[in-house]
């Protein structure tokens, strides 16, 4: 990956399989993404086309290269950290976007839905333009992206009735044994800790009350991206100047699925986009984006974090004859968003 160059135009770097570490190699510092990838000095600017297939949709094998070409000391096209800043005090934060279409967002050509803090992700980091996902349901995906193996391999296939087994070995462990502190925030019973996906945290914010479901899909349990939020930033308290972790590196993931059905959009976005209620959970949850991205700045993280923020997979809104997700593989459902920002 090459550093932003504003004055010739974006830069890319096909990062190919030579450059893979086994995942024992992991070392102490945080993320970039293996394949081709695309760094824009302004997605707003002409954009040259390039295209990123995932066909194992991995965040895993993101992380660890990452980690290995900081142990090799291989990182200078980056650019310079913050000052004060060094590789082995970074920390990660990812942001799952459960049911978020590529096609609703600014960075990927937009202009039905203002996304400003989708925008300016984009300005400085990374935008995968193509990526994929190889399952369009929530807990499989989950499971892809944490493991870095395709259902097949790690067993889940479906939501509900299928658990992560205790023998894979997830991004959270990983990092955990390397001396971060963990912590999971989700927003839907379908990634329960009963489902296997809270391996390896020390801290995950379920708590889903269900004395009172009487009878209810399995999707429809869930909460408002706020209140996770909440819970997260709470708990990136103890990293603030001065706090009890600060000396602590951690590793955060905040699931977010406020744009799945149904579509309810809390105001001023349900007026905003009238008759377009799926836009208008697309437009609340750029300000979810932004309220926990200026979450971390109020904390004196920003330039120690590096941030990824991905969808598990789309949504097919009527295209196909498909009203949600689930079924069928067409576009609107496995080509997904994929951001990365470090503070390079």
């Amino acid at each position: 990956m090459a550093k932003r160059n504003p004055s010739k135009g974006p830069k890319r770097r096909d990062l190919g399989a030579q450059d893979s570490p086994n995942v024992g190699d992991v070392a102490d510092s945080v993320a970039t993404s293996a394949g081709a990838v695309r760094e824009p000095p302004s997605f707003l600017r002409r954009r040259r086309s390039l295209w990123l297939t995932m066909a194992a949709f991995s965040l895993i094998a993101a992380v660890v290269f990452f980690l290995w070409r900081a142990r090799a000391g291989a990182l200078d096209g980056l650019g310079d950290l913050p000052r004060g800043v060094s590789t082995d005090e970074l920390n990660l934060l990812v942001v799952t976007l459960d049911t978020t279409r590529a096609d609703r967002l600014g960075p990927y050509g937009s202009k039905a839905v203002a996304t400003p803090n989708f925008d300016a992700l984009a300005e400085r980091g990374v935008v995968f333009e193509r990526a994929v996902t190889p399952a369009v349901l929530t807990l499989p995906a989950h499971s892809s992206i944490f493991t870095g193996h395709t259902p097949a391999a790690h067993g889940v296939r479906d939501n509900g009735g299928f658990y992560l087994s205790d023998k894979a070995t997830t991004l959270a462990e990983i990092l955990s044994s390397r001396g971060f502190a963990t912590g999971g925030f989700v927003s839907a019973y379908v990634l329960d800790r009963r489902w296997g996906i809270a391996q390896g945290f020390d801290r995950y914010f379920d708590d889903f009350d269900l004395s009172r479901i009487k009878s209810m899909s399995m999707g429809d349990i869930q909460r408002p991206g706020d209140a996770t939020i909440e819970q997260a930033l709470s708990w990136l308290d103890g990293w603030k100047v001065g706090g009890a972790n600060r000396d602590r590196r951690f590793f955060g993931w905040v699931h977010l699925y406020d744009p799945h059905a149904p579509y309810s959009p809390p105001e001023p976005f349900a007026s905003q986009y009238a008759g377009k209620p799926y836009n208008g959970e697309i437009a609340w949850t750029d300000a979810l984006l932004g309220r926990l991205l200026e979450g971390l700045r109020a904390r004196g993280l920003s330039e120690r974090t590096v941030v990824a923020v991905l969808a598990d997979h789309g949504e097919s809104l009527g295209e196909h004859g498909e009203t949600g997700h689930g079924f069928f593989l067409y576009e609107p459902t496995t080509h997904v968003p994929f951001f990365l920002a470090t503070p390079y």
